[in-house]
């Protein structure tokens, strides 16, 4: 049973490693689509409606019992929590660079654990907790306070909706379908979002969809392996995992926006990459 408990986490935090690769492209088409007429509020509830647009037919076919009305309030609360984030996620991408914002995301494992004690009752020991300020001090010096823009307490906000949204999966019950748990989430956030969007509705061109329709593809397949990875094992010993999307992201600002990072930034990646190996050590 050991055995088995230690495979699911490494499983747990390999996928978590591959979702971070996968969303962090989905910055890359967000930061372009901040450079569009799109508001937030809009990318938001286009980007709700076509993900529940195309997993309806899936949804609608499944059993009774799988459809997960029965825990409609924590997929109400999920979704709107991911509405906050999502538009964080936009304004955060706008006005800082690409390593920079996602250093502040990456702030969400350090929150998911007191979440974690607070809401699923999870037994999480001291260690934990270090190895978790370990990789948010590598964060920090990634960010550079001395530099610190306003946006980055938006940024904190999406870490926020983040690590609330990832323990609240722990909540839902085993043998859930995840398919039900993206559609509901989604689909039950569409009426506030399109409220919030609609004052300042901006006419959609055809590169903007392109973009939006990108972004919902990875968006799907993000939230999908973050419900698999955080029903595998306890969030206190696979969320500092999430921390090696800050190294993808740095690579694809340079690449991609010229976005250079200084010697801090290479310091700081190296702090997160011990954490997660420290955070593999435990049981």
């Amino acid at each position: 049973m050991g055995r088995l408990a230690a495979d699911r986490q490494m499983l747990a935090i390999l996928l978590l490693v591959l979702g971070n690769l996968m969303i962090s492209f989905g910055d890359v088409l967000v930061k372009l689509l901040g450079q569009t007429e799109a508001t937030p509020y809009q990318y938001v509830a286009l980007r709700f409606l076509m993900t529940s647009v195309l997993l309806l037919p899936f949804w609608w076919r499944l059993p009774r019992a799988k459809k997960g009305w029965g825990q409609w309030k924590i997929h109400l609360l999920r979704g709107h929590l991911l509405l906050m984030g999502s538009a964080c996620v936009f304004i955060s991408l706008i006005y800082l660079p690409l390593a920079t914002a996602n250093a502040v995301f990456y702030a969400s494992p350090l929150m998911t654990l007191p979440l974690a004690a607070l809401l699923s009752k999870e037994q999480v020991r001291l260690p934990a907790y270090v190895i978790s300020l370990l990789g948010f001090g590598g964060i920090l010096i990634v960010l550079n306070p001395a530099e610190w823009h306003w946006a980055g307490w938006v940024a904190l906000l999406t870490a926020f909706s983040m690590a609330a949204s990832n323990v609240l999966v722990r909540r839902l019950p085993q043998g859930r379908s995840v398919l039900a748990t993206l559609f509901l989430t989604q689909a039950l956030a569409i009426p506030v979002s399109f409220a919030l969007a609609l004052p300042g509705w901006q006419p959609v061109a055809g590169e903007v969809w392109l973009l939006l329709i990108g972004a919902s593809l990875i968006g799907i397949i993000y939230q999908g392996i973050c419900i698999l990875a955080y029903a595998m094992a306890d969030a206190s010993k696979i969320a500092a995992s999430e921390y090696s999307g800050l190294i993808f992201v740095t690579l694809m600002g340079m690449v991609l926006f010229a976005e250079f990072p200084a010697l801090n930034v290479y310091l700081g990646a190296a702090v997160v990459i011990i954490a997660i190996g420290l955070q593999r050590r435990l049981r």
